[in-house]
């Protein structure tokens, strides 16, 4: 008890204190929250160029990798390129930048429930995954043509450890729960209002990035459901050869019955995600809303559920 009296011990706690003030103010200063909003504009690049790439190839005008690291190299071919995969790379790095700090910082108040501890370790992983493009950007940049590692490159590395098909299985149940269904039905639910500053819209505004959003991430949750599957494919078979990345979930959509038409309406939806990510990048909640400690904010909105 004698030590909560300590003056040295009530000095580390205020300094423990004003360190965590310093470290908010930062999360929420002007630079993150630009830096963040232009990663959500990338990641509508790493969607869109897939996406349309897998319409073209449903109807059967293009062969081209359907994979987010193809979108890293068609901006690299244009004009300007390396200018371009510099915004590119800084628009990466924003993007997990923000992941991390959804993840640790929790500005959208996700909290410490079993739910909203499960979305923060997503955000987690999903600033591994843009790491790992940012790695593969800045490799253009300097010359190394090597791409991102694929799902499958993973995949083979856990295949080859020990107990590694049932990290896999597990990984693959994380990724159809965690990323696809759970995606599916925040997206149909219109649960993603919360995180949008719905109050500064206008009514078309908001019916607009609705519509986008709701198809948009119904679309993508059906895409991570599928790669979800085929991680749990390639465990249970010891398979390493499965590609489970989006590229992997495309061709498996062509692989059915009226295959291209399915692969048509699902490169349409990413470009719909696209097109919805970048609108984030103007109406992103970046910080809790004012009057609600859980950052939530559909329950003042009549038309958000």
């Amino acid at each position: 008890m004698d030590n909560l009296n300590d003056p040295r011990a009530a000095g580390a706690v205020q300094d423990l204190h004003k360190v965590s003030q310093k470290t908010q103010e930062v999360v929420q200063g002007k630079w993150v929250g630009r830096i963040s909003r232009l990663g959500l504009v990338t990641r509508g690049v790493v969607y869109f160029v897939p996406g349309v790439f897998a319409v073209m190839w449903a109807m059967g005008r293009h062969r081209r990798s359907l994979s987010q690291s193809s979108a890293i190299d068609v901006v690299g071919q244009q004009p300007f390129g390396r200018v371009l995969l510099m915004i590119v790379a800084v628009g990466l790095a924003g993007y997990a930048i923000w992941s991390i700090v959804r993840a640790v910082f929790d500005p959208q108040g996700r909290g410490h429930s079993p739910k909203g501890v499960g979305q923060r370790i997503g955000y987690a992983t999903s600033a591994i995954a843009y790491i790992s493009l940012f790695v593969a950007t800045v490799r253009l940049l300097t010359g190394d043509l090597s791409k991102v590692d694929h799902k499958q490159d993973m995949t083979m590395g856990l295949l080859a450890h020990p107990f590694g098909a049932v990290a896999v299985v597990i990984l693959g149940l994380c990724w159809i729960f965690g990323s696809g269904l759970a995606q599916v039905v925040v997206g149909w639910t219109r649960q993603f209002e919360r995180d949008l500053e719905v109050e500064r819209m206008s009514s078309s505004e908001r019916r607009w990035i609705v519509g986008f959003g709701r198809v948009g991430l119904v679309s993508r949750g059906v895409v991570f459901t599928i790669i979800g599957g085929l991680l749990v494919a390639a465990g249970l078979h010891l398979h390493p050869g499965f590609n489970a990345g989006l590229e992997g979930a495309l061709r498996e959509l062509g692989h059915q019955p009226f295959g291209r038409v399915l692969v048509g309406v699902a490169g349409m939806g990413l470009i719909v995600f696209a097109i919805y990510s970048a609108m984030c990048a103007r109406w992103m909640r970046m910080s809790p809303a004012s009057g609600s400690a859980s950052g939530s904010s559909p329950q003042s909105h009549p038309h958000s559920k």
